[in-house]
Formats: structure tokens, C-alpha cells, sequence
């Protein structure tokens, strides 16, 4: 399905608080978190909540790691599609809840006609990456 394919009264604000979500949960964990970019304009519903459950489930994931000490986060809207990353340092190995929450949001982004990929390289952290296409 398109990105703009929804009218746009049935789009959300890209950011749903997110940046206040993320404040909290960095105060709570101790965790830092950078946000390195998101976008103005608003999200189709069901991309918005998709993209939010995953970054949910990302930091929840890194967060019992107890080696994570900086989260980024990306989220832009092109010409291509949106593009989600986020990367966490530390050892670099997913838990297997991570890992199991990932699968069924992998499953959704390739529903969408996008993708989902996990990249950790011991010791130095894990980047969880998504795409859409702009239209699919």
C-alpha cells in the first residue's frame, strides 16, 4: 500500500509524542537516547503504529541487555518510502524476545511490501533497520 495512499484526515502526527515517550523511558533506564531525525509530515494510521510498535519493542529488547548505554533513532519519509533505524550499542546480541517480537513486525513490513533486517556484530551493538516503499 502507498504511503500516501490514505486520505489525510486518517494520518497521525509522525512524531505521537514519540520524542516524550522516549525522554521517559531514557530517564527510567538510564539508557541515552538520540534522535537523529524524524519527519513533519503526518503518517497513514497503520503505518504510524506499526513503526511505533517496533521502535517499542526495540527499546524494550535493549533494555534488560544491561550493556546498552546509547539508542538512535532515525525515521524519514522520501521519495522512496520511509526508512526506520535504530541502533543500540552494547554487546551487540538481540535477546530472543527482541528477536521473537521481530519476527512478527518483519512479517508486517514485508505484508506492506518492505522489510525488516536485524545487523548485530558482538560486542559493538545492534541496528534494526525497516523500509516502505513509497507506494507497493
Amino acid at each position: 500500500m502507498a504511503l500516501d495512499a490514505l486520505r489525510p484526515d486518517e494520518r497521525v502526527e509522525p512524531a505521537w509524542e514519540l520524542p516524550d515517550h522516549l525522554e521517559r523511558w531514557s530517564r527510567s533506564t538510564g539508557i541515552a537516547v538520540e534522535v537523529w531525525a524524524l519527519p513533519c509530515e503526518p503518517l497513514p494510521v497503520h503505518i504510524a503504529e506499526l513503526v511505533h510498535a517496533t521502535i517499542l519493542d526495540v527499546l524494550d529488547g535493549l533494555e534488560p541487555d544491561g550493556s546498552v548505554r546509547c539508542v538512535g533513532i532515525a525515521l524519514t519519509i522520501g521519495a522512496g518510502g520511509l526508512r526506520l533505524t535504530l541502533s543500540g550499542d552494547g554487546l551487540g546480541l538481540p535477546s530472543e524476545r527482541l528477536a521473537d517480537r521481530l519476527r512478527v513486525r518483519r512479517a508486517r513490513f514485508a505484508e506492506l511490501g518492505g522489510g525488516l533486517s536485524v545487523n548485530a556484530v558482538l560486542g559493538c551493538g545492534v541496528t534494526v533497520s525497516a523500509v516502505l516503499p513509497a507506494s507497493g
